[in-house]
């Protein structure tokens, strides 16, 4: 394997595998938080139970941190040398750091979180209808905590601004430098970076009118941000689509999950029974159409389905015009899927390597996308298979 292939692998079963912090170091706590965060900052998995870590100062990488199976990984984030190392069984295998915005100990960190380097992104509830319904997707924990939240479209929009008129918010620290004794406040603020914000993601569970708190949402934001707005959203019709556009939305997911009929009832009971995988498909082609090729994507979890239903899944989302986002199933604590093992990283391998092919021949360029998850590339290696293959 070439170099350049091995960083590809070495995201791969990071996303796979997760990382350890010993319990002793003084960073623990930064970087693994005792609880899952509330008020709709966590959700299926991904970003709300990860950290994304800057992997040899290029790419991001959404690594999980407090999952149950942690403590098999054989993956572990140390500084040393005030040099920031992510290990496998002891050896060194890549520089990393840690390097989160100042908004994030305000509470501005409410309204507004960090995915991936440099995306501002936002959960309108962590209220989800199938959720109360008991039919929730069972790897998702969107309802974690005691309170019900619905953000204020105004307040969001607000918090947006904030951020982007005052770079003091946007500034961050590398973990090293913080934790590196010979430095005084003047020296880490010299080495400090500033986030410039490339976009903005807009996500939520399965909400009542959700088209219409989209659209509050996103026409507050465009009276103050020109950044380029993602949202996930379930299939909705034309119109819809047409009018969340001509608001302000320059991409979309609709997220299949998984594609298999016996697994989509199993894993997302509620998803399932609403909307069979056509009518996701059917709103891709409708959305590619609106909103321009190279917009509209989906993700499907890799290890809730076998192997070769997620690469006949990916395939299918391709030839709607969208681009399959394959992640790897990531289980969380009090989840319904909470003991379900994670994919291996042969299966996850097989199924990036399809990927890269389906990608070609469908005609699809994941560099081209205005916003969202496609452009973040934390939570999927795209970048990394883009740049280096596999």
């Amino acid at each position: 394997m070439s170099t350049l292939k091995a960083k590809t692998r070495n995201k791969i079963e990071l996303l796979c595998r997760g990382i350890r912090v010993d319990e002793s170091e003084p960073y623990y706590r930064e970087i693994v938080p005792e609880k899952y965060a509330e008020g709709c900052k966590s959700r299926a998995g991904v970003a709300g139970s990860g950290k994304s870590f800057l992997i040899e100062g290029e790419e991001a990488c959404n690594i999980g941190v407090l999952q149950p199976y942690l403590s098999e990984s054989p993956y572990e984030f140390k500084i040393i040398d005030n040099q920031g190392w992510i290990l496998k069984d002891g050896g060194k295998v890549t520089r990393a750091t840690l390097r989160e915005p100042q908004w994030l100990n305000t509470p501005l960190r409410d309204k507004i979180q960090l995915h991936g380097k440099d995306s501002m992104a936002t959960a309108l509830s962590n209220y989800c209808t199938y959720k109360q319904q008991g039919q929730g997707c069972k790897f998702c924990i969107i309802d974690v905590g005691k309170d019900v939240v619905f953000q204020k479209p105004t307040e969001i929009a607000r918090s947006i601004e904030t951020i982007e008129k005052k770079p003091g918010l946007r500034t961050c620290i590398d973990i090293e430098d913080k934790y590196n004794p010979d430095l005084q406040s003047k020296d880490l603020l010299r080495r400090s970076t500033i986030i410039k914000p490339r976009d903005i993601n807009i996500n939520a569970g399965k909400l009542p009118d959700e088209s219409r708190l989209y659209e509050d949402s996103i026409s507050q934001i465009r009276k103050v941000s020109k950044l380029p707005i993602f949202i996930e959203i379930g299939p909705v019709s034309k119109d819809k689509i047409e009018r969340l556009h001509s608001v302000g939305t320059d991409a979309m997911s609709f997220n299949l999950e998984v594609y298999l009929g016996s697994a989509r009832k199993e894993v997302i009971p509620g998803k399932a029974r609403e909307n069979k995988p056509e009518d996701y498909f059917k709103a891709m082609r409708t959305a590619t159409d609106i909103l321009g090729d190279n917009q509209v994507s989906s993700w499907i979890l890799i290890g809730l389905e076998p192997p070769d239903s997620t690469i006949e899944g990916m395939q299918k989302i391709a030839e709607t015009g969208a681009i399959p986002l394959p992640k790897p199933f990531r289980p969380l604590y009090g989840a319904d899927f909470e003991k379900h093992k994670p994919p291996t990283v042969e299966d996850a391998g097989k199924i990036y390597t399809e990927w890269l092919d389906i990608i070609r021949e469908c005609g699809l360029n994941p560099s081209k996308a205005l916003a969202g998850c496609v452009r973040c590339g934390a939570c999927f290696p795209i970048k990394e298979l883009m740049k280096y293959g596999i």
